[in-house]
């Protein structure tokens, strides 16, 4: 009686490891994802004698935006987190880099830095950005919308500006919307980087 039931014991914990096993093999993986910069192979050299520094300051970003699960919208307004697709750093830190790093690729003359900067570096002009969407949009396209402004030695304001930039990724869901939001960081940076061109070097 006692090796039939241990019979039906083993035999139901096989069953359940089969069972499991199955259920793990069906589990969804989730997906991590970054921003991608401008390809560096695009840049020309820098200058071995830069005109001026530019710092870029900790980027600002909404509440919605700033969580683990890659965002977007729904047709209602609503904010739809993808529980299976994660940043694989905070929004914030990743679009910061990735506006430094197309600001070098945009600029060789200059020297670019993301904040916190070096001791004792002396930041020329500096760039405060706040990003106020930066998501999938219904309609299929990745829309990113910043205001920003450019900050002198002095802390006087050089510039000032409310931009919006839309993406047409040719991919579908995160993986679109990622592509979706470095182009348009891309094309964010190339007009940031328009703007201090027209600016004078500032004086030695």
């Amino acid at each position: 009686m006692r090796a039939r039931a241990l019979a039906v014991l083993v035999s139901t914990l096989a069953v359940g490891l089969v069972l499991g096993g199955c259920v793990l093999k069906r589990s969804k993986v989730a997906r991590t994802y970054v921003l991608d910069p401008l390809a560096a192979r695009e840049a020309p050299a820098p200058a071995a004698t830069p005109v001026a520094t530019v710092g870029v300051e900790k980027v600002a970003v909404p509440d919605w935006l700033d969580r683990p699960q890659v965002t977007g919208r729904a047709a209602s307004g609503e904010v739809v987190s993808d529980e299976f697709s994660r940043w694989g750093e905070p929004v914030a830190k990743g679009i910061q880099r990735v506006v430094a790093e197309n600001l070098a690729a945009l600029l060789p003359d200059r020297r670019v830095l993301a904040a916190p900067f070096p001791p004792r570096t002396a930041v020329n002009q500096r760039l405060l950005l706040t990003v106020v969407e930066a998501a999938r949009q219904v309609d299929g396209s990745v829309l990113v919308e910043a205001r920003w402004e450019v900050l002198g030695d002095g802390e006087e304001v050089l510039a000032r500006r409310r931009s919006s930039h839309p993406a047409t990724p040719t991919a579908v869901g995160a993986a679109g919307a990622v592509a979706g939001a470095s182009d348009a960081l891309a094309a964010l940076s190339r007009e940031i980087a328009d703007l201090l061109r027209t600016l004078p070097p500032p004086s030695r």
